[in-house]
């Protein structure tokens, strides 16, 4: 087997992406992307034992300097999303493997521990992550089968968001996509959504994210903006569409339409253009994560299909992990709901 760590860029990334199916959390563009803004390295481990393989996409971040940690010590983490392991080909016991040679490699890089995000629709055989980590069920996030005729994804959402659909309508309300001239417009209104949510300060994004993020995804990535009869934006959102997979990547609703409804519209009305556009799939994620919460009760009135949300908790380096508990005088944590890896928790 070969195993090593793959910076960027490197042409093996784009090579095994070629070869398997994935969404954009996994490009190295995005990858870098989400270093460069969160303070970290854009990084992959990548593992071949003859047909299969096997790519785990991350950001590499420098330990907190209250640990006092040795130069080269850190962690790794999923960049934000999805960007789940990708497995090509191979058996259970290859996957085993192959995180085993993950272990190694990391640990031998100074790699303390890796959190990963799993994607509720690229599935990975459970048994060999439960092994070699730690597996966390976090929660349904809801998606849609574009294959299905319109008719019967109309008869999967909920009545009221389709009678809100049609009163917009009648209202003047429309639909823009891709008009990257009003870029500003989603800005504000996501912006404003985050505040109103209380969201945490990882939810913001300065402005020169947005525009790194349309020249990363280029032709993946797609605005829409639910345009009110008077021309003002009352809600927006951005979509990926790769591989046949489209996401509801980041969204907001103008304070002053909060009551109308138009991420309703927007998201019917994306929904047909994905269909149109010969997508297979719409994934709107969950709630906050992953909760029952108002937004994933929202979500749910667009679907009846469900997927479901892991999280996976390595330690690379036990040795050095449990130094660094005892730095910050904690005793390894056994539940599955402890905060990973421990010696970050606030």
């Amino acid at each position: 087997m070969r195993a090593e760590l793959l910076r960027c860029p490197d042409p093996r990334w784009p090579e095994f992406l070629a070869g398997c199916p994935h969404d954009f959390y996994h490009l190295p563009a995005y990858v870098d992307l989400c270093a460069r803004h969160e303070g970290g390295e854009p990084a992959a481990f990548w593992a071949q034992d003859g047909e299969a393989a096997m790519l785990i996409p991350m950001v590499l971040r420098p330990l907190p300097g209250e640990l006092a940690p040795e130069p080269g010590w850190r962690d790794a983490v999923a960049p934000y999303g999805y960007p789940c392991p990708l497995v090509r080909g191979g058996t259970a016991e290859t996957v085993a493997a192959m995180l085993q040679a993950f272990r190694e490699v990391g640990a031998a890089a100074g790699i303390v521990s890796a959190f990963l995000r799993f994607h509720p629709m690229l599935p990975l055989p459970e048994a060999p992550f439960r092994e070699a980590g730690t597996l966390v069920e976090h929660g349904a996030t809801v998606y849609l089968d574009l294959s299905l005729p319109r008719e019967e994804l109309d008869r999967q959402t909920r009545v009221n968001h389709l009678a809100d659909v049609r009163r917009l309508e009648r209202e003047g309300f429309r639909v823009l996509v891709d008009r990257w001239d009003r870029l500003d417009d989603f800005v504000r209104i996501y912006e404003q959504t985050m505040r109103y949510r209380s969201a945490d300060a990882f939810y913001f994004f300065d402005r020169a994210y947005y525009e790194d993020l349309r020249r990363s995804l280029g032709d993946h990535l797609h605005l829409s903006i639910v345009q009110a009869p008077d021309g003002a934006a009352a809600a927006a959102g951005l979509f990926s569409r790769i591989d046949g997979l489209v996401q509801f990547h980041l969204s907001g609703t103008s304070e002053d339409y909060r009551r109308t409804g138009p991420a309703k519209m927007m998201l019917v009305h994306m929904r047909d253009w994905a269909k149109v556009g010969g997508a297979r799939i719409l994934h709107l994620g969950g709630g906050v994560g992953c909760r029952e919460d108002s937004l994933a009760f929202f979500k749910q009135g667009f679907s009846k299909l469900r997927g479901r949300f892991h999280t996976f908790r390595m330690v690379l380096d036990p040795a050095l992990y449990q130094r660094l508990l005892g730095r910050r005088g904690l005793v390894p944590p056994s539940a599955e709901s402890a905060f990973f890896p421990a010696y970050r928790c606030p």
